[in-house]
């Protein structure tokens, strides 16, 4: 059973990595101060396309935030990355948002800051795609 599940994780990997060859797409998260750096950048074929968190967590892309407050509760928060529903990243042009934090830190201490970028694009079969990455800062 353990094969089995290993075999399967396995397949899925290489299916992403498959799906991503077609298009290129540089994702990065980063932390300057009180500032978070969202970042996809699109190096590849054919345009991408970034969706929005409106429906759920899972369907689009989103900051994720949890705090300790100085009482010792935790609280999480999930700010949205896209001024729109979905964002047209065309070849070679990137998709840059800096989210303010500052708010957070005042609050208590910022534990985990983790992202999604959720985008679609049709790979070069011409088969439409919808790939979700994820990054974290420690």
């Amino acid at each position: 059973m353990k094969k089995l599940k290993l075999i399967c994780f396995c397949m899925f990997c290489f299916f992403l990595v498959l799906c991503l060859k077609a298009q290129d797409v540089d994702f990065s998260l980063t932390r300057e101060g009180n500032k978070v750096i969202y970042k996809v950048v699109n190096q590849g074929e054919k345009f991408i396309a970034l969706r929005e968190t409106y429906v759920s967590l899972s369907t689009g892309s989103h900051l994720f935030i949890r705090c300790k407050r100085p009482d010792g509760k935790i609280y999480d928060d999930v700010l949205s990355v896209l001024d729109k529903h979905v964002i047209k990243v065309e070849q070679g042009e990137s998709y840059v948002r800096t989210i303010d934090i500052s708010r957070y830190a005042s609050d208590g201490i910022i534990e985990r800051i983790s992202a999604v970028a959720s985008m679609s694009f049709y790979d070069g079969q011409g088969e439409f795609k919808i790939v979700r990455l994820v990054k974290e800062i420690p």
